[in-house]
């Protein structure tokens, strides 16, 4: 029996992925301008929203399949593997950036928020490894592992039926915003990305990936109200937008009084599903975006993202640490985003080179395709 063809990937994904690790690039270097340009600077939504609900929709992709063609053993088995390559690769990039920071610049650590463990390493290693500390910049890696390793409980629900699954979703994003309730990260912190709201997000790719739920029409009465909200998101972060009128000002401040990310309060949700709505109609109205010549590199690194995501934050860290040694000049500046996205670039072709392995007989370079795959989920 021949195997079946296979199915072409969403380059959609793949090109928001790579966007958002971009932008996650330049917001962790700090007092560089490209940190003023990504798109977290002109709404209520960011980089880590895009990031955390195209892993929940790949996620789907990945692992769903597997808990119906081989059983629920064997899909737990798989997110429990992946789930042991990310909490690896978050431990390694704690001690990378340690190695940086005390080999180039020890203060830096301070900026960091590490500066705890060069005081009182043994306690802070132990916590390290159970997912007790776990400092600012290094958060979104143990997001993810939570919210992926709750796939499981998420595929029993949806036994019973897939509507159990986004009831239980959103009941316990609920739950954080009324009590608050956050998990210890460590020095008196608690994690800046709670898991327990966080998770909905990764839930609501999740189930539109595997058709559970289905998206609004992008109807013009639909696009109108999420343009209207996108305005709104415009003028309330956007500087030069809030500071023109004292009324802006106050509208300014009454959003930021009411804004919550480590919980995930309902404006941001909100912003981030207009957001998508109107960038995939976009997308939908002219699909050539995604094959041209400018959207190529972030397909690549968007399909290599767990290495261009380690990669990206070990580069900031280098690039903030240059930024304080040598300076903010704009040609310094330059410089550090030039040579970081040229060092991801690098990082992703090497990682399309060995998955490839071509260390094996017949086998074929790797090629980025402009085949554009789109779930009926998705439409």
């Amino acid at each position: 029996m021949s195997a079946a063809p296979k199915k072409p990937r969403d380059l959609r994904l793949d090109f928001f992925r790579g966007l958002s690790l971009v932008a996650i690039f330049f917001a962790h270097v700090p007092g560089g301008w490209a940190r003023e340009i990504i798109w977290a600077r002109f709404g209520l939504s960011d980089a880590a929203h895009v990031f955390v609900f195209i892993s929940g929709f790949a996620a789907a992709i990945a692992f769903g399949g597997t808990f119906g063609r081989m059983g629920f053993a064997a899909g737990t088995a798989r997110i429990a593997w992946r789930a042991a390559q990310l909490y690896g690769c978050h431990i390694a990039l704690f001690f990378v950036t340690l190695f940086i920071v005390a080999a180039l610049q020890p203060g830096y650590a301070a900026f960091l928020g590490i500066g705890g463990f060069f005081a009182d390493p043994a306690r802070h290693i132990v916590e390290l490894f159970t997912l007790r500390y776990v400092p600012t910049y290094f958060d979104i890696l143990p997001l993810y592992m939570v919210v992926l390793a709750a796939v499981p409980l998420a595929m029993a629900l949806a036994r019973i039926h897939p509507g159990l699954v986004i009831a239980a979703s959103v009941a316990l994003w609920s739950v954080v915003q009324v009590t608050g309730f956050n998990l210890p990260a460590g020095d008196g912190r608690m994690w800046g990305f709670n898991p327990l709201a966080w998770q909905m997000l990764f839930f609501a790719g999740f189930a539109l990936s595997r058709g559970w739920i289905v998206p609004p029409k992008p109807t013009p009465a639909v696009l109108a109200l999420c343009l209207g909200y996108l305005v709104f998101g415009f003028v309330v972060e956007f500087r030069a937008a809030w500071s023109l009128l004292p009324e802006l000002a106050s509208l300014h401040e009454w959003a930021y009084a009411h804004a919550n990310k480590p919980n995930l309060d309902a404006r941001q949700f909100a912003h981030f599903v207009a957001l998508a709505i109107v960038a995939l109609w976009i997308v939908r109205q002219c699909p050539e975006i995604l094959e041209s010549v400018m959207a190529r590199p972030f397909v690549l690194l968007g399909r290599q993202a767990l290495p261009v995501f380690f990669a990206g934050m070990a580069l900031s860290h280098l690039g903030g640490i240059a930024l304080v040694v040598y300076g903010t000049d704009i040609e310094d500046q330059i410089a550090v985003h030039g040579f970081g996205l040229a060092a991801l670039f690098a990082v992703a072709r090497i990682a399309v080179y060995v998955k490839n392995a071509p260390w094996k007989a017949g086998a074929k370079p790797a090629a980025v395709s402009t085949q554009i795959s789109v779930p009926s989920a998705a439409q």
